[in-house]
């Protein structure tokens, strides 16, 4: 946490009131979001209780697995689901811009569940369905392994700093607010909203207190609380086994109708919340780059459609060490990209990254507008010089690549050297782009004595959606199927043991 990010967090538990962390909202927020609140049974790693999803406040689908333990119900759940979320996202492929390799769609789905909780959720719900079989002794709906290979793309895009297909609200919100209580505290969605926007006539305080009642409350997910597990959810479940080991249809659907019932209590006030924080956000203006983000979604999307319609394989259950490596390098410049163009984009990010030392700003003292260089084709070309001072911590070294929000489009520079000159810093930088094509720079492209400028580091990287890898892939799949592991369960289905995957 930076120093002014920590300063907000202060003043907001002085005041009891949420502080603004940025001027735009970084993350694209749809017109037509999917809101799906994922339940889980507390005690089973992986076995789905209920899910809420629509694309409105007022039309939504509630469903409920009766007996999480029981394999059939299970997947007749995932298929339910499967259905739902499938026909969103078929929704958006349907329109394609352009011709052969660079055509895409124009729009991609999203999907926003309340906190990161439900994002693992949905990872193990995908994980669960898209190995199963759709023939055999154990088979499934066809939608199953479909839903979970898309299921799965979505969690895996999650990962990837600055897209939207798949978003935790409590993030968004965090991203834009900084509130007095715990980063762990902010991922209750009741208690987040309480900081950002109590109900009417109550107080931050008192609406903290009711947020922390599960009573009031229920949890968001993916857990319930266990007052509600011991009180009322197990002898529900305990009253449909024994409704459906008599057999009798009247007892069962008494007790189908109970759980629904007494679930929907625990996931409605979530929902209501969550379509009201998204009406808070979409107040927020949107950052100018988030448009740049977005068309980068539609590339992932259409890349995961187009392999998905050519059949390709489930993704890996784990990765290999060189497509874990390039993992981890895509992620790692997705961030720094995200990083600077929120920075880029964002006064008030910016001020927090000078105040870590990681950008800075101040007036230009001295400039050399028409000094050249010679490259190493005996060319020469313009590469104008400018100082600024600054009273910022300074952090970066020379040859430190460097973009300016304050700039024209396209400038950018490189630190020649920094100079202590009493509270300040003598910064020399060397303009090496934005200046045009002429032996003499346009004007504007170098800063003149006395003008105000800021720069931070270029991340030097735009991320590519196609992801251009030896084996022509995207970067979620394999090209080929994993080795059986020799740690890993017995295959359920006949898909799961020749791909080599556990359930």
């Amino acid at each position: 946490m930076s120093m002014l990010s920590a300063l907000a967090h202060v003043e907001a538990m002085e005041n009891m009131t949420a502080v603004c962390l940025t001027a735009f909202r970084h993350h694209r927020l749809s017109d037509r979001p999917m809101v799906i609140i994922p339940l889980t049974m507390a005690g089973e790693a992986g076995a789905p209780l209920a899910v809420m999803a629509g694309t409105t406040k007022r039309d939504m689908t509630l469903l409920v697995v009766p007996q999480p333990r029981n394999r059939d119900q299970r997947f007749a759940f995932a298929a339910d689901l499967g259905r739902v979320v499938m026909d969103y996202i078929n929704s958006y492929r349907q329109d394609r811009r352009g011709e052969g390799e660079r055509s895409q769609y124009t729009n991609v789905p999203q999907i926003i569940v309340p906190n990161q909780g439900g994002i693992n959720a949905l990872a193990d719900l995908g994980r669960m369905c898209r190995f199963r079989s759709t023939t055999g002794a154990h088979a499934v709906p066809e939608v199953v392994p479909e839903f979970g290979m898309w299921l799965t793309f979505l969690v895996d895009t999650a990962e990837m700093t600055g897209t939207s297909m798949l978003l935790p609200l409590t993030t968004m919100l965090t991203e834009h607010w900084a509130t007095g209580q715990s980063t762990l505290e902010d991922q209750n969605l009741a208690s987040l909203m309480a900081w950002i926007s109590p109900p009417r006539g109550v107080s931050i305080a008192q609406a903290l207190e009711e947020a922390e009642n599960p009573d009031v409350c229920p949890p968001a997910g993916p857990s319930t609380s266990p007052e509600f597990d011991n009180r009322d959810l197990a002898p529900a479940i305990k009253r449909f086994d024994t409704a459906h080991a008599l057999g009798d249809p009247h007892r069962l659907a008494m007790a189908r109708t109970e759980l629904s019932e007494l679930i929907a209590g625990q996931v409605k006030p979530t929902w209501r919340l969550m379509w009201s924080a998204i009406s808070i956000l979409r107040s927020v203006p949107e950052a100018p780059q988030t448009t740049r983000r977005h068309d980068r979604d539609c590339q992932l999307f259409t890349s995961h459609s187009d392999y998905r319609d050519a059949g390709g394989l489930p993704q890996r259950k784990r990765d290999t060490a060189v497509s874990a490596a390039r993992r981890l390098s895509k992620l790692e410049r997705a961030l720094s990209d995200f990083e600077a163009a929120m920075a880029f984009d964002d006064p008030f990010v910016l001020a927090d990254r000078r105040s870590g030392g990681e950008a800075f700003a101040g007036p230009v003292v001295a400039s050399q507008p028409h000094r050249t260089a010679t490259t190493a084709k005996n060319t020469t070309v313009p590469r104008p010089w400018a100082t600024i001072r600054t009273t910022d911590p300074l952090r970066l070294a020379a040859g430190t690549k460097l973009i300016s929000p304050t700039m024209q489009k396209g400038h950018k520079a490189v630190v020649v050297s920094t100079i202590p000159d009493g509270d300040a810093t003598l910064v020399t930088v060397e303009i090496t782009a934005g200046m045009g094509r002429a032996r003499t720079p346009k004007p504007g492209s170098v800063p003149d004595p006395g003008q105000h400028v800021a720069y931070l580091p270029d991340p030097g990287w735009r991320p590519n959606p196609s992801f251009p890898d030896s084996d022509h892939t995207p970067w979620t799949h394999s090209a080929t199927p994993d080795r059986p592991d020799t740690d890993s369960a017995v295959p359920e289905n006949a898909a799961a043991e020749e791909w080599g995957h556990d359930n």
